[in-house]
């Protein structure tokens, strides 16, 4: 089998990592020849009964038309995984939902795909080549980029209307400078989705040394850090005999050094960037006593404990060694992003998905971690008019996606495909209500690294001074930030 570009283009935006090259499928030109070709959806999606809750839908104009026009959608490169569309299983309805998606936008506004790949493209825009109208880029240089003057402001893109539900609010409120917006999050961006942390647990030895109910804690409200360690302690023990602690022994829990210093910190709702009351970011860890406490407390559950298996950080963010030791049946929990759990697909045992557990019970709400969204950036080479059209392309791709492509995932693929049971289908709505979106992982991201080599290494004793020590550094590189921003983002409207 073959695949278009078009279908490419497609499933590289909703999974927001630049990778495609082992996808086959479909042969469909997505050449616009008109209004009513017949490659685009049989009837508008607005007029469908859809499985998702369809919520709004799109306000673009029924005759905008961009009568064949180019639209070159540019990745960073082709070395990053991806993180759906290669599955086997899921060839035959989520990638034909993707496939269905680029036909029916092409269609629609009459434009004409392409992806490239290159991870030279801000060289291109420096140079003011206006050939890419979409870019696709780690959400952590984001905002680097935009500070330098490569990006338009999104808010002023009159075709994207970041009021309709397939805008994700919650997220793109960490994401503005001062009210301003350089990018977004959206249903057409399944990173959004495929990124969010989760625990997986062995439900056979929940059993097996009788403990308590995942799912009913949860529910309950008492799934906390401190019982957490209790099953993580219970479920860890010398299996050989032979007084070393390898990965041939039983262990409660598995984490990269590299991510639990994010996941458990925005369990608890503590983020590493705040910001003030004129929406612009500060630094405040080192004066911050909650956060001291929540991340003096990581070191103590993981490092004092015991039941954690440290892992190198060549050893992957979801540790390849912990993927084994799970699916052998030897590991009580897992971290896993969304898109891993399909590592656990041929694993005996049955497993359950929970999401990380609250600080304490006076804690309202679950909390998820996503620190690894790709975003999209409208490039400021682009004309006035052509930046309009990359936002009624993503507009509609947004709006279609929530009622057709976002439920295939979800609902098809993460609630009855990869999970075991129906309780996990619930706890993935616990999981996606409180996603969050550290904006000191994107605005700053020399902070997160001092937050996390200071896990890493296990320098707790250091914590109050380093923090303190980087302070001036950090404040000026805000102020830079902030300066840059206000001074070299693009406005469409001059």
């Amino acid at each position: 089998m073959k695949r278009i570009l078009a279908f490419l283009l497609a499933a590289l935006m909703l999974v927001s990592v630049a990778a495609c090259g082992k996808t086959e499928g479909p042969t469909k030109d997505t050449t616009p020849s008109g209004p009513t070709d017949t490659n685009a959806p049989d009837t508008d999606p607005d007029e469908t009964d859809s499985p998702f809750d369809p919520g709004d839908v799109d306000d673009l104009p029924k005759d905008l038309y961009y009568d064949g026009a180019d639209f070159i959608f540019c990745g960073c490169g082709r070395d990053y995984r991806n993180t759906v569309v290669d599955m086997d299983d899921v060839v035959d309805r989520y990638s034909n939902a993707v496939y269905e998606q680029t036909l029916y936008v092409a269609e629609r506004l009459g434009v004409r795909f392409e992806e490239k790949f290159t991870a030279a493209w801000a060289d291109v825009l420096r140079a003011g080549d206006d050939t890419y109208k979409l870019v696709h880029h780690r959400g952590l240089y984001i905002f680097d980029y935009a500070a330098e003057g490569l990006a338009y402001l999104w808010s002023d893109i009159d075709t994207v209307d970041l009021d309709k539900n397939y805008w994700f609010d919650k997220i793109n409120a960490n994401l503005t400078i001062g009210g301003k917006l350089i990018t977004a999050a959206g249903a057409y961006n399944i990173s959004s989705y495929c990124f969010t942390h989760a625990i997986l647990f062995n439900k056979q030895l929940i059993k097996d040394y009788t403990l308590e109910d995942p799912y009913q804690l949860v529910r309950d409200g008492k799934w906390t850090w401190e019982k957490f360690a209790e099953f993580g302690v219970k479920a860890t023990y010398d299996l050989d005999g032979n007084g070393r602690r390898t990965e041939d022994d039983a262990w409660g829990f598995f984490v990269s050094p590299k991510e639990a210093p994010q996941n458990f910190t925005k369990a608890a709702n503590v983020l590493i960037l705040s910001k003030d009351e004129d929406d612009y970011p500060v630094y405040t860890l080192d004066s911050d006593e909650h956060f001291l406490d929540v991340f003096t407390k990581i070191f103590e559950l993981l490092y004092d404990r015991g039941f954690w298996k440290y892992t190198e950080a060549s050893d992957g963010d979801i540790p390849e060694t912990g993927i084994r030791v799970f699916n052998a049946g030897r590991a009580l929990m897992i971290d896993s992003t969304f898109s891993s759990i399909r590592s656990f697909r041929d694993m005996d045992a049955d497993f359950g998905v929970i999401p990380y557990p609250k600080y304490d019970e006076e804690q309202d709400e679950y909390y998820s971690c996503n620190s690894c969204i790709y975003l999209p950036m409208i490039p400021s080479t682009l004309s006035p008019y052509d930046a309009q059209m990359t936002g009624a392309v993503i507009e509609a791709m947004s709006s279609y996606a929530i009622r057709y492509t976002i439920p295939e995932y979800y609902e098809v693929l993460l609630k009855t495909k990869l999970a075991r049971d129906e309780e996990s289908g619930e706890m993935f709505d616990i999981i996606m209500e409180n996603r969050v979106f550290d904006p000191g992982l994107f605005y700053i991201p020399d902070v997160e690294r001092l937050v996390r080599d200071l896990f890493w290494n296990d320098k707790r004793g250091r914590i109050v001074s380093d923090l303190a020590r980087k302070a001036g550094t950090f404040e000026v590189q805000i102020e830079e930030l902030i300066t840059n921003f206000e001074n070299n983002v693009k406005s469409i409207h001059g």
